[in-house]
């Protein structure tokens, strides 16, 4: 084994100690190696001048096996803390896409909510209040702006639908973001089967579902609802959680 390979060995983890301590400790494990070589020589007969410049001559270059020695543990421990730093990096990336989540997730929650308690509002009041403004603190602007159903096909609340109908709709009073939508079951059994890719018409405000429907069967579908508000403008204002229910003719 070369005085080389005889020192990396014994070196194989990074050294955690200053780069000053490495140099001294690398040089200090040449000149052992070379003074032991030196040493075998002179029991060999040669005199103190031969034995060391032979022991030189057997070490190898002992500028380059020290250069080398010092690379490649600074080199560990160099690649070692870059390992930690992207996993550090890696790690904070992950907690602010979870933080994030999380606020996004709390914001449509809140907005439910809103949506929830504004429904049974208007179920608990009278026509009268139904139909008075409302007196108080004004929405925010986005409220008044958020897109609304004006239609479904079929319409809310039928109890004869033709149960060939091949696809159910809903029309919003404004254009809508292509490719974002929320059709929401209650359950499985209420919602229907579908039976091709959901998509807007050209117009941008009715969104088409392909279904297969089951005679005398009650259909429960919401239009955004709690955490699921895809149904959106271009501007990202998700659409007034909207419910559906008809039933299918025996």
């Amino acid at each position: 084994m070369s005085g080389l390979d005889s020192i990396a060995a014994q070196r194989r983890v990074a050294d955690p100690r200053s780069i000053r301590e490495i140099d001294e400790e690398i040089q200090e494990e040449l000149n052992f190696h070379l003074e032991m070589r030196t040493h075998d020589n002179l029991r060999l007969g040669m005199t103190q001048v031969e034995a060391r410049a032979a022991a030189a001559e057997r070490f190898g270059d002992f500028v380059r096996i020290r250069k080398t020695c010092r690379a490649m543990l600074v080199g560990e421990r160099i690649m070692l803390q870059r390992l930690q730093t992207g996993l550090i990096v890696i790690l904070l990336l992950a907690v602010v896409a979870i933080g994030y989540q999380m606020f996004s997730a709390q914001r449509a929650n809140q907005v439910a909510l809103a949506e929830v308690s504004a429904q049974l509002a208007r179920l608990n009041s009278t026509p009268a209040e139904a139909a008075a403004p409302s007196r108080g603190v004004a929405p925010p602007a986005w409220e008044a702006e958020r897109p609304r159903v004006v239609e479904t096909f079929p319409a809310d609340g039928a109890t004869d639908v033709d149960p060939a109908t091949s696809e159910i709709r809903v029309t919003f009073d404004k254009e809508m973001a292509d490719r974002n939508w929320s059709w929401v079951q209650s359950s499985p059994a209420s919602f229907p089967k579908s039976a091709g890719d959901v998509h807007y018409l050209a117009d941008m405000k009715t969104c088409v579902m392909p279904v297969e429907l089951e005679p005398g069967t009650k259909y429960v579908i919401w239009f955004n609802r709690a955490q699921y508000l895809n149904f959106k403008d271009p501007e990202g204002r998700p659409a007034e959680p909207h419910l559906l229910t008809f039933t299918t003719r025996k």
